[in-house]
């Protein structure tokens, strides 16, 4: 089994061309984020995308 490992810019490149939607690449955050703040905004995205969160 061959394994090819794309760059991420390759691979958003395919995706648009193949003309699929990228739902789950969106910033949460970057490394000054906090976990609570990162996972306040992961939150927020799925709830956007449709995504029903449960307490």
């Amino acid at each position: 089994m061959k394994i090819i490992i794309q760059s991420i810019k390759k691979y958003f490149a395919s995706k648009k061309k193949k003309k699929m939607e990228l739902i789950f690449f969106e910033k949460i955050g970057d490394k000054k984020t906090t976990r609570e703040e990162m996972e306040k905004n992961l939150i927020n995205v799925l709830k956007k995308n449709g995504f029903k969160i449960k307490d």
